[in-house]
């Protein structure tokens, strides 16, 4: 995706907020420093050239060289994925128990990017999880999904956060009882970056004993150029089927001509270019069968 006029303000927020979320004591200059190294950046940019996730690399990184730390986000990340296994048991035992169990892992993996696991919303997290329909998707291309996976052989997921990780693992698990003979593989970054999913949180949470796990590329989204030799091998894989999740990876596949795949984003839209682009309200489940150009 190119850098459109509503990321610009955002990227200086998402600064702004990552110094508040990891350092709320930080000075003003050393924020405004940051803001100023980002905005010099910006300036050269070439706008033709398609920004995500490369912007988004470059500025969670001048907020990591300004606290001194390679991994700000290591023990958000840790507390989040602790904070999610939690609610596995229980979120196991509804999608187990529903008329159409991987529709509904499908719901919780996606309601597992909703929530703020930094606090105890358990309760609202179940119920939205029990309460949840197909008509409370603002696109719901679920049947086509499923089609598409009785039609390949190959399934690939690409993730997103810590912590909602553990929510994929759920879905993983549901996917191999539905379709026995389909292969799944998993991508995280290659690098920790924000609070993206590493190997190491997919090996926390035990994904990695279920199905293959790769990394991707170490910017938060799919950078194609950067990312490893095994992940193209899967990415490129003729006839297999890819899902997206999160607005990091949709940003990323936005525009990208992918032959001889299908492509489905599931993530929520957390801002205005989102309602923009899937003509939907901020804060709506999208579960969406990628089209040409989209």
């Amino acid at each position: 995706m190119k850098l459109e006029p509503e990321c610009v303000p955002c990227l200086f927020n998402q600064v702004y907020r990552a110094f508040q979320l990891l350092k709320p004591d930080i000075s003003r200059e050393i924020i405004l420093d940051t803001q100023k190294k980002l905005m010099e950046y910006l300036l050269s940019f070439d706008l033709e050239k398609k920004a995500s996730p490369i912007i988004g690399k470059v500025a969670y990184n001048l907020v990591a060289e300004a606290l001194g730390l390679k991994d700000p986000y290591a023990s958000i990340k840790k507390q989040y994925n602790q904070l999610a296994i939690q609610f596995y048991d229980e979120a196991r035992k509804i999608v187990n128990s529903a008329k159409d169990p991987l529709f509904k892992a499908i719901i919780v993996a996606a309601l597992g990017n909703t929530i703020d696991l930094g606090t105890n919303h358990k309760i609202d997290f179940i119920n939205d999880i029990k309460n949840f329909t197909p008509d409370n998707l603002a696109i719901n291309d679920y049947k086509t999904f499923k089609q598409s996976l009785l039609d390949t052989g190959h399934l690939l997921i690409l993730l997103d956060n810590a912590g909602e990780i553990v929510f994929d693992k759920l879905l993983v698990e549901t996917m191999l009882k539905t379709f026995p003979e389909l292969e799944i593989t998993c991508s995280v970054r290659s690098a920790p970056i924000i609070n993206d999913a590493t190997i190491e949180d997919a090996k926390f949470v035990g994904l990695t004993d279920l199905v293959q796990v790769i990394e991707a590329s170490d910017t938060p989204g799919i950078d194609i150029p950067t990312t490893t030799d095994e992940f193209k091998k899967h990415f490129f894989l003729k006839d297999g089927v890819i899902l997206s999740k999160g607005q990091g990876n949709f940003e990323s596949l936005y525009g990208m001509e992918i032959p001889d795949k299908e492509v489905y984003y599931l993530l929520k839209a957390k801002c205005s270019l989102m309602e923009r682009l899937f003509s939907v309200k901020e804060g709506n489940i999208i579960f969406k069968r990628k089209t040409e150009n989209f």
